[in-house]
């Protein structure tokens, strides 16, 4: 069970902010679950207990929140009538300064586990930058890497710039249109999960629930991620960076050997250039694992509950004190 906290931003968006109802909470610092780009909350709440992350989280004794960032599931977007344009500067300025704030001041608590999944990570590290790192206690990610230099999204990058005519990227719509091939392994597929690794049921809860539209302005960001660039700022003044020193947290990546979008050279580039504090897992076959792992079965996946969710919640444990 779990309860809608509705939250208004600076700039009068209204979001969801999902509490998880916990009957007995034995841990010192609440959790907040973040999704990616193209998602919503029920990254970690497919309604397939089994594969529901935050299920699992209440069950090991934590307060859990999951938030859904503008343009996204209930919170207000293009779907609301709100807007149909959104930029990661939004996410930072305004979005997830009342998300930390509101959690923090219903746990009483003075800090809170960041878990994303990623863009959710990414968020994260920038987090730091832009406001006060000392309200994170832990950050945990999965498939999340602060440099697109590596991913296979950068073969497409040309061919999305030709549609940024358009307010969004239609993300939903085209994934909608590969319904009647979702259990075959494509290239679509590909990019959001591996094909052994996911269960036929949530192939299509993903499809049908999860995934959706991407803002121009929010790509335009996303897409110059990179080794050189780092992040630019819609906002002004300087890039995000992986090497900023305000970025302290300390953090656990968690990474698969079949990610399309985040693959392990960009998740070991990320690593080797972060200041703060910083571990790394690989998940696959060639690293002992029962199967490949893409993006999205790194929290959803078959195995994911046995394999993927343990490291994650061993991580986080160690900072709960």
């Amino acid at each position: 069970m779990k309860t809608k906290i509705t939250l208004t931003t600076s700039d009068r968006w209204n979001l969801a902010l999902f509490k998880y109802d916990s009957s007995k909470v034995t841990r010192k610092y609440p959790v907040l679950l973040l999704h990616g780009i193209a998602c919503d909350h029920t990254i970690w709440d497919t309604g397939h207990k089994e594969y529901d992350f935050s299920q699992k989280l209440v069950d090991e004794g934590y307060q859990v929140y999951a938030l859904d960032l503008r343009g996204r599931g209930a919170s207000d977007g293009p779907h609301t009538g709100r807007g149909s344009q959104w930029s990661v500067d939004d996410y930072l300025l305004c979005d997830l300064p009342i998300t930390v704030e509101t959690i923090l001041a219903d746990s009483g608590a003075d800090q809170l586990h960041w878990v994303g999944h990623s863009l959710g990570g990414i968020l994260g590290f920038f987090y730091q930058i832009r406001h006060k790192a000392s309200n994170l206690k832990s950050l945990t990610s999965f498939g999340t890497a602060l440099t697109y230099t590596y991913s296979t999204i950068n073969h497409f990058r040309t061919w999305m710039d030709y549609i940024t005519v358009l307010p969004y990227f239609p993300i939903d719509l085209i994934y909608g249109m590969v319904r009647p091939i979702i259990d075959s392994d494509t290239w679509f597929t590909r990019f959001v999960w591996h094909p052994e690794n996911i269960t036929p049921e949530l192939r299509r809860f993903i499809i049908n629930h999860t995934i959706h539209r991407i803002a121009v302005l929010e790509w335009n960001q996303i897409k110059t991620i990179s080794a050189a660039e780092g992040m630019p700022r819609i906002s002004g003044g300087f890039n995000h960076y992986v090497d900023d020193r305000r970025i302290v947290t300390p953090a656990f990546l968690i990474a698969g050997d079949r990610d399309w979008v985040c693959p392990i050279d960009g998740v070991e580039w990320t690593r080797d250039h972060l200041k703060c504090p910083v571990k790394i897992m690989l998940f696959g076959r060639e690293y002992g694992n029962d199967t490949h792992y893409g993006h999205m079965d790194l929290v959803v996946g078959i195995n994911a509950p046995r394999e993927t969710w343990p490291a994650a919640l061993e991580n986080i444990a160690s900072f709960d004190s």
